[in-house]
């Protein structure tokens, strides 16, 4: 996969990937789930993000964070223009999660600044997937 078109990736075109990539058996989660999906066999729950330009750590909301957490195996994967970086968040000591102002939806439809518990996950954490760089 080019950067170009891990730069236009969204979380649909990222699950498709996946699926036909690594995760056979991935499935969508319903739309009131906190998770985007999850495999029965490899018995983990995943949730996506799509980044449009490569930071050396990504954003993770704290609410995602526990929800995650409450599965006995989950992951957040995230991509950039240069990779796909799977995190195995049990695998990491629980980030510090601080207050941040940011627009309230993450494409931007509503750009009114609300206060969000976040944290930051240094890709070093992380397997790259794709490595693009």
């Amino acid at each position: 996969m080019t950067p170009e078109k891990l730069q236009n990736l969204n979380e649909e075109k990222l699950f498709n990937y996946l699926k036909d990539n690594h995760i056979s058996d991935l499935s969508g989660a319903s739309q009131y789930s906190y998770t985007d999906c999850s495999s029965a066999k490899y018995k983990v729950v995943i949730e996506l993000k799509c980044r449009k330009t490569h930071y050396p750590t990504l954003l993770i909301e704290e609410h995602k964070y526990n929800e995650l957490m409450k599965h006995p195996k989950c992951r957040y994967i995230c991509s950039t223009p240069k990779g796909i970086y799977s995190f195995s968040l049990h695998h990491l000591p629980k980030p510090e999660f601080f207050i941040q102002y940011m627009p309230a939806t993450s494409e931007f439809e509503n750009n009114n600044l609300v206060p969000k518990s976040v944290a930051y996950l240094n890709i070093s954490d992380a397997k790259n997937i794709l490595e693009i760089i």
